[in-house]
């Protein structure tokens, strides 16, 4: 193998000694591309290895804790703190209930929208890529959807009221696997 080439899938793998040597090169500031070079590796094994052992390189400003807003925080505790909160909640679930029972092309639109700017602004790109996705969908669909045509059934409006009372009678649950996510 020349200087140049990348390793073939049926040579092995470098050992744990080769791996620090690897590490400690690229954590002292060496590009991926130079390091994968010197070490016979492709510069996406650097990447990988490097992402994977969450690697940070000398001449890279450090990485400080995450930002107070994308932290986790039971909704309870910040109504307690912010009893306006508690308004913004309800605002959200009346929404959500009237996309269920009475759905308007344009709300879900921006419902959508407003789903997708959220998750871009929580640096969740995939999420928000999603529900961009949905919007554009639902931008194409335009108002051929009419309000006066009978969107669900008996039985969508029976699983609505369902659902909604399992939330008030289990409110810490999250009935999806998935989270806040279309499907």
């Amino acid at each position: 193998m020349t200087d140049h080439q990348t390793p073939l899938a049926s040579e092995p793998r470098p050992r744990t000694e080769v791996w620090a040597a690897i590490r400690a090169d690229y954590l002292a500031g060496d590009s991926a591309a130079v390091v994968a070079e010197r070490h016979g590796l492709s510069e996406r094994s650097v990447h990988r290895r490097a992402a994977a052992e969450g690697w940070r390189r000398m001449d890279l400003p450090p990485l400080g804790p995450p930002p107070v807003w994308s932290r986790p925080i039971p909704k309870e505790a910040l109504i307690a703190n912010h009893p306006e909160l508690g308004d913004i909640d309800a605002a959200h679930a009346q929404e959500t209930f009237e996309l269920l029972f009475d759905p308007d092309p344009r709300k879900l639109r921006r419902f959508a929208f407003n789903k997708a700017a959220e998750q871009a602004a929580m640096n969740a790109p995939q999420q928000a890529l999603v529900w961009l996705r949905l919007t554009h969908v639902l931008d194409r669909c335009g108002d051929r959807i009419s309000r006066d045509e009978e969107v669900f059934q008996p039985v969508d409006h029976l699983r609505a009221a369902f659902l909604r009372r399992l939330e008030e009678d289990y409110p810490d649950s999250d009935p999806s696997p998935q989270g806040d996510q279309p499907g």
